[in-house]
């Protein structure tokens, strides 16, 4: 069998993506036509079955997903590789049209933020129905792989995109916090001090200055007289003054004083 689907044309507008797409003379048309191909897609990516979907049979891809066209379910498998790559933004559905006059071709339509990760997108899930519509031999298709590789080849051709971005962003903003807080670690805690303004010198502080302050000694009281006569005895007697030798021999006269001798009496 010839190439399954062939993609024969893009255009990439100012919002969408249209691709051309064609299948092999030879392969089906219609999902229900190789029903086990289309279980082997399932399997690989069976979130494609709640993809919303406006199609005749209801409001879900599983709904349709039993007969419908290729270029349908091609269409579904783009959108489960977008979504899984997180860097798509808000792609949740594509559109497919049927060409005029060729009854093989389908005109697909998808919300295109990159062309490069819409394309790529769009050869891998060619590239996946491929294998399942043509025996599904082993190994079958690794679709993280597949996704991590569109992922890769987007960020090589165009740069981060606008997930990637953000994320780089929030990176560097961690980064700058943290060289700032190093550096806020690394100062000292006291600046020096400046030249236009040189500190005012401060005596040392007494080291009683973070005691409570001493009770103030009351000044002396000059004592009174009992206080006196409580004073020792040596202290005392040395304090008072010696008698006077006259008292003293007054006081060895006695009645010898000779104030108090009877005076003689003149005889007539």
């Amino acid at each position: 069998m010839a190439q399954l689907v062939e993609i024969k044309k893009v255009t990439v507008g100012p919002r969408d993506l249209d691709a051309l797409v064609e299948m092999a003379p030879d392969a089906p048309l219609m999902t229900s036509e190789d029903i086990e191909a289309t279980a082997r897609v399932f399997h690989l990516m069976p979130e494609i079955a709640d993809h919303v979907c406006m199609g005749d049979a209801g409001r879900r891809f599983r709904d349709s997903m039993g007969h419908t066209e290729l270029a349908h379910l091609l269409e579904h498998m783009t959108v489960e590789l977008l979504a899984r790559t997180n860097i798509a933004g808000d792609i949740t559905c594509g559109r497919t049209y049927p060409v005029a006059g060729n009854e093989r071709a389908f005109d697909v339509v998808f919300p295109c933020p990159d062309d490069v990760l819409v394309t790529s997108a769009l050869s891998s899930a060619a590239w996946i129905m491929e294998w399942a519509f043509s025996g599904g031999d082993e190994p079958q298709p690794d679709v993280d792989a597949i996704v991590d590789g569109i992922v890769n080849l987007v960020r090589s051709v165009s740069g981060p995109a606008d997930g990637d971005e953000a994320a780089e962003q929030d990176a560097a903003e961690d980064n700058a916090q943290d060289q700032l807080s190093a550096s806020d670690e690394a100062q000292p805690l006291e600046e020096p001090a400046t030249d236009e303004e040189p500190a005012a010198s401060v005596a040392p502080a007494s080291p009683e200055s973070t005691l409570v302050s001493p009770t103030p000694v009351p000044a002396p009281v000059a004592p009174t007289q009992d206080e006196e006569l409580d004073e020792p005895d040596d202290v005392a007697a040395e304090a008072q003054p010696e008698p006077e030798a006259q008292n003293a021999d007054q006081q060895d006269q006695g009645n010898w004083d000779m104030d108090n001798m009877p005076r003689p009496r003149p005889v007539r």
